[in-house]
């Protein structure tokens, strides 16, 4: 047992010494299941342009029946889009780190190295806009973003790369539990190549070796896929895996 909170203290030491060198208390955490991988939202990844548009306005056509309170407020629906893992210009961030070093972590790429980032949120925003404090989803810097979404690419203004640290609200139960925000981009340049980037943002790099040790840990102190995904599809899948692991401890049994 000693071994996977072994691996765990030692991310918790990285852990501390971020909160010393981004200077508050309130970060933000992202987990990511290999190093090296950019801070870009998913649409801006490998989807040509018109993609975005064209995702959003088919699940805003068929999400209504399969979702009895579907929003009718263009930043509702796009928060919903993002959590259901439709490709958004939303990064998904949390305010809860072993939450997000269950993400980092939870894939069985026992050769790759994970990756844990923190985020200053209002540091973020000071130097992209001068405002020091994190955006409501109803704040005109944040409407301009969202309208993109919703746009043709033939539509759309000019408009710089700002990206913005926001909050938004607790629509869907899985947001309350992976205490969900979330960052807007208005283009595809990565966080870690804005200007001043180091103020805001910083990298642990979780080894491949530690991994098993730490999904084991985390499995221990009550991270698992059903209470970060409270439905029951992620409920008997857990079930399902916990009687697995058991038959394997106990084959006789």
């Amino acid at each position: 047992m000693q071994q996977p909170f072994a691996a765990l203290l030692e991310v918790l030491e990285h852990v501390s010494d971020v909160y010393q060198r981004l200077g508050t208390q309130d970060l933000w955490w992202r987990g990511q299941p290999e190093a090296g991988l950019m801070l870009v939202p998913k649409v801006f990844r490998s989807y040509p342009d018109g993609t975005e548009f064209n995702l959003i306005a088919n699940f805003d056509r068929q999400a209504p029946l399969r979702y009895a309170n579907w929003p009718q407020e263009e930043s509702h629906k796009l928060l919903l889009m993002q959590h259901f893992g439709l490709p958004t210009r939303l990064l998904d961030w949390t305010m809860g780190v072993l939450t997000a070093l269950y993400f980092a972590v939870s894939e069985e790429r026992e050769n790759k190295d994970a990756t844990l980032w923190a985020l200053n949120p209002q540091e973020l925003n000071r130097r992209q806009t001068g405002y020091p404090h994190v955006y409501s989803h109803e704040m005109k810097e944040v409407r301009e973003l969202i309208d993109l979404a919703f746009m043709r690419p033939s539509e759309r203004p000019q408009i710089d790369d700002r990206v913005l640290a926001m909050s938004g609200p607790e629509l869907d139960l899985r947001m309350l539990v992976q205490w969900a925000m979330f960052t807007i981009h208005a283009t595809g340049r990565p966080v870690q190549q804005l200007p001043d980037h180091q103020t805001f943002v910083a990298e642990i790099t979780i080894p491949c070796k530690d991994r098993q040790p730490l999904r084991q840990a985390l499995l221990i102190a009550g991270f698992s896929h059903a209470r970060l995904f409270p439905d029951l599809q992620s409920l008997a899948t857990d079930l399902r895996h916990t009687y697995e692991r058991l038959k394997k401890q106990f084959p006789s049994r």
